[in-house]
């Protein structure tokens, strides 16, 4: 059986930015929607339910429906800029078409939340809040569990108890973290923060374009948005861009879906307005 030398203990810096991650994730979501709920009087009635119908469209469409279409993102494996591309336009047409189906039923369903400025926001917040607390918190959560097994000298006395067909994964997986330095979990943290925003951002342009009645097509404004975020991850993930570069290149991604979705919300402002009084 292949053993891990526990020589290389995880620094105390590493887990302690494992635990700020997974504890922030998993509470920042809640945190900002009991803000919402305590800053603005009228949505108070409805708006925890917003915030569940975005979690529940994220888990429907992003975990259950594109699930087995992820599988054919390896016949593209070998072809870097395909099996991003593919992957990208993936997540956005499942998870923006979700978006759309879940602001419209709001719209119809939650008359009190129909066109409320501060809709997209729990939406969102919902939406994008349980992608944080999968990846961030709960992912986190098993990572911070390896270490500290690694650093109290158990991890072999675990491997001797895990079946052989799956020991030689776990043995890489221990590795693996056991070179994590402190930084590339603040860089994950940052990661989870960003994507927050965006889910956010995008949640507040699917919702004008429903608000203005605007055409099927401008759906894919959000979708490819969507995909802009998504494609140079997808790239590191088979090794054809560099890590650092795709932080800096999201950092940027970010900050240009922000500014768009600012000016999109300022050339509609006036009639969101409009909607929010007549609704």
């Amino acid at each position: 059986m292949d053993k891990v030398v526990n020589n290389s203990p995880v620094s105390q810096f590493t887990v302690n930015m494992m635990g700020v991650e997974m504890l922030l994730c998993f509470a920042l979501p809640i945190i900002l929607l009991i803000w919402v709920i305590l800053r603005y009087r009228k949505p108070k009635k409805g708006a925890v339910k917003v915030f569940f119908i975005g979690m529940g469209v994220f888990f429907l469409f992003a975990g259950v429906l594109e699930g087995p279409f992820r599988g054919i993102a390896k016949d593209f494996q070998h072809v870097p800029f395909l099996y991003a591309l593919y992957g990208a336009l993936l997540a956005g047409v499942f998870e923006e078409v979700g978006r759309y189906l879940g602001l419209k039923f709001i719209n119809k369903r939650i008359p009190t939340k129909a066109a409320t400025p501060e809709t997209p926001f729990l939406y969102g917040l919902g939406h994008g809040g349980l992608e944080m607390i999968l990846i961030g918190s709960l992912t986190m959560f098993s990572n911070f569990m390896f270490a500290m097994l690694i650093n109290g000298g158990k991890v072999n006395e675990m491997l001797e108890k895990v079946p052989a067909s799956s020991r030689s994964v776990l043995n890489t997986q221990v590795k693996q973290l056991m070179a994590t330095t402190g930084w590339t979990i603040s860089l994950s943290l940052m990661e989870r923060l960003l994507a927050l925003a965006v889910q956010i951002a995008l949640s507040v342009v699917v919702w004008i374009i429903i608000m203005k009645r605007m055409r099927w097509f401008w759906l894919l404004l959000p979708i490819g948005l969507h995909a802009f975020i998504d494609f140079p991850a997808a790239l590191t993930q088979v090794g054809a861009l560099n890590g650092a570069v795709e932080e800096v290149l999201l950092v940027v991604q970010t900050i240009l879906v922000l500014a768009f979705t600012y000016w999109f919300w300022r050339q509609n402002r006036q009639v969101m307005t409009r909607t929010a009084k007549t609704a």
